[in-house]
């Protein structure tokens, strides 16, 4: 009844009232978008020109969509008219304003105000209202745990909030960058011990405890350290030939260390486990178990032994290995001493040669003077003695020229003994 009340009154103000020109709308001082707690009561006031000539209405549509309709209006200046089929609590107060009483979710939505000359639309302001509902907080599960050097990121979410929240990050109550509308990432470059701690994610639909959540995490930043504790396990440590056995390293460090399992000098695997499906005698020995990061490095020993079927049978570990090792070692090296010994040898030898050769003096170049008889060209004078036996031959050449120089004259040798020495004490010639 009273829609058709309005509909008679807004007919017969276009007859009675022709058009006195344009009505211009000044939208509320609040804003377009009011945010309202559930069962408060809030006006919303629009302003414009020509009041007491214009016809104005109000409408409203439901932010769901489910809901729309006529909610009054007034003809020039004539008392307000208002229907209750949509919203049960509004009411129009003049020039332009319209009041909502004890708000619930089916206030959300779109509210329409028009302003009619001479039967056309003239113009129009929208004001969207929300009925604040508080966000749920979802984050990251807490502790968060991360590399020293490496970057940090945090997803949170405020999600069934009204109007969407606004997500803020803190960390000892101040704000860590901006403010993002239902989600905002937390991002820490290339981390370090001073962003261990404890963040705080905050959603907030309304600036009122009731419509606010948070979530707290705690951020672990884990130093880097360069491998210790290592250990080199066998399983098992006497093994049987024909067997299995499995090597295992075990180590910590971080950043996470790389393996190497290293048999007589030799890696057989670059894993934390080593698995030997059928022992033989070549397995036995040790085992060296290698790890390292970017900060270092670290070493651990183990021997295996390996054993035939039966108790009596042959044994090898690493005491018998080692010394097989050795003797090896021993045997080459005796060998190479050897060869370089009689290397320097033979060098030292030639040089010695050389030297002599280099050293004798030259033979005398002086022409000889007459040819003499070479029986007695040398006397060693260590055969003198004490009794001067070989003192001269002059003497005795004397003699001997005395009674045969007639029949020998010719063949006399022992005329004269010049005593000339050489070098080496003998007497070089005879005169």
């Amino acid at each position: 009844m009273t829609g058709l009340a309005f509909a008679i009154l807004l007919g017969l103000y276009f007859l009675l009232f022709p058009c006195k020109g344009l009505g211009v709308i000044i939208s509320p001082r609040d804003g377009t978008k009011l945010t309202f707690v559930p069962g408060s009561s809030r006006n919303i006031t629009w302003t414009f020109d020509d009041a007491k000539a214009a016809y104005r209405d109000w409408s409203f549509t439901s932010s769901d969509g489910l809901g729309s309709g006529l909610l009054g209006g007034i003809v020039s200046d004539f008392e307000p008219q208002t229907t209750t089929d949509v919203l049960p609590g509004v009411n129009i107060i003049k020039p332009g304003t319209l009041a909502l009483s004890n708000v619930d979710q089916n206030y959300n939505g779109t509210y329409t105000f028009l302003l009619k000359v001479n039967g056309k639309p003239d113009d129009t302001s929208d004001v969207i209202v929300f009925i604040a509902i508080k966000p749920t907080v979802t984050t990251c599960s807490s502790p968060v745990t991360v590399i020293e050097g490496n970057d940090l990121t945090c997803e949170c979410q405020g999600q069934g909030g009204n109007p969407a929240a606004n997500v803020t990050w803190f960390k000892d109550d101040i704000q860590i960058g901006k403010t993002g509308k239902e989600e905002q990432t937390l991002t820490r470059r290339n981390v370090s011990a001073a962003d261990s701690g404890t963040y705080k994610c905050v959603a907030e639909s309304y600036p009122d405890a009731k419509f606010k959540d948070e979530r707290l995490i705690t951020v672990v930043v884990k130093l880097k350290f360069k491998p210790n504790e290592t250990a080199i396990r066998l399983t098992p440590e006497r093994s049987v030939i024909g067997e299995s056995v499995n090597i295992t390293c075990e180590s910590s460090g971080l950043p996470k260390p790389r393996y190497s399992i290293i048999h007589n000098d030799t890696e057989v695997s670059s894993e934390r486990t080593y698995t030997i499906s059928k022992v033989n005698w070549s397995d036995a020995g040790t085992y060296q178990c290698t790890v390292e990061n970017e900060l270092g490095r670290n070493s651990k020993y183990s021997c295996l032994t390996v054993v035939g079927e039966k108790a009596a049978s042959k044994k090898v570990d690493c005491e018998s290995s080692t010394e097989t090792v050795v003797v090896w070692h021993i045997v080459v090296s005796l060998v190479s001493g050897v060869i370089i010994g009689l290397f320097l040898s033979h060098i030292v030898s030639c040089s010695r040669r050389r030297w002599f050769i280099n050293r004798k003096p030259g033979r005398s170049s002086e022409p000889k003077t007459a040819d003499i008889d070479t029986t007695y060209q040398e006397l060693d004078l260590t055969k003198i003695n004490t009794e001067d036996n070989y003192q001269s031959l002059r003497v005795n050449a004397a003699s001997y020229d005395a009674g045969n120089r007639a029949a020998n004259d010719n063949d006399s040798t022992y005329t004269e003994l010049n005593k000339t020495r050489d070098v080496e004490n003998n007497y070089q010639s005879l005169t």
